[in-house]
């Protein structure tokens, strides 16, 4: 095979990837949507009801992703100026934490299983030490404050986080796929919708690339549909 045709198959296997690949913005629900949810939430039993609508509404409308939950800690409220922040390092020694280590150990010669340990927990990315505003609505706003009075941390790991998004969206009886992931691209699409900019769109999800911002800017059409009605209304 010439080099050509090696090039050529390697796109076209990444190319039939790409399309039979599902992202979660195709998985984006709709408002209506996400308040069935929220609705469905306080028909589980105690105390799997609050922990469901928790985890739905920090990750539906802040954005937080499913790690970022299950290691979530009180000390990260800042409740004077309304912010969660999102730490860059978090002491954490989980089941899920050690087997990251193992994966990040394994894939770098210089890295030992315990220093890749000590590491754990940090989110995704450096963008992904963010602090996010949380007074965005005073349903959100309590939710946070009823957590807080009931807990010092998330209280189980992100399988429980995972069961707990799949009981609810039994519940609410909802179409396709829910899971962590879609409601954090629920909270994009959603903030995008009401016009959020690239860049603080960026910096509420902590991307390290602006382009992941524009393209639920380009889905949602708030920025088109700005400009029309600008042109069209002068």
């Amino acid at each position: 095979m010439t080099q050509h045709q090696s090039e050529s198959s390697t796109w076209a296997k990444r190319h039939r990837r790409a399309l039979t690949t599902r992202h979660s913005h195709e998985d984006v629900l709709t408002d209506r949507e996400f308040e069935l949810l929220l609705e469905a939430c306080s028909e589980l039993p105690s105390p799997r009801d609050f922990q469901a609508r928790f985890i739905c509404l920090v990750a539906g409308r802040l954005g937080l992703r499913g790690g970022e939950i299950s290691h979530l800690t009180t000390d990260w409220f800042d409740w004077d100026r309304k912010l969660l922040q999102i730490p860059q390092h978090e002491p954490c020694a989980c089941g899920y934490c050690r087997r990251q280590a193992v994966q990040e150990a394994n894939h770098c010669d210089d890295l030992t299983e315990d220093k890749a340990v000590e590491s754990r927990w940090h989110p995704k990315t450096v963008s992904s030490a963010r602090a996010i505003p949380f007074d965005l609505s005073l349903r959100l706003e309590l939710c946070l404050e009823r957590f807080a009075n009931r807990y010092d941390s998330f209280p189980h790991s992100r399988s429980t986080i995972n069961r707990r998004v799949n009981e609810a969206a039994e519940a609410a009886d909802l179409r396709g796929r829910v899971y962590p992931h879609c409601l954090r691209a629920t909270a994009t699409s959603y903030h995008a919708y009401q016009g959020v900019a690239p860049v603080p769109l960026q910096a509420l999800m902590g991307w390290s690339d602006l382009a992941t911002a524009q393209k639920y800017i380009r889905i949602s059409g708030t920025a088109t549909a700005d400009a029309l009605r600008q042109a069209h209304h002068r």
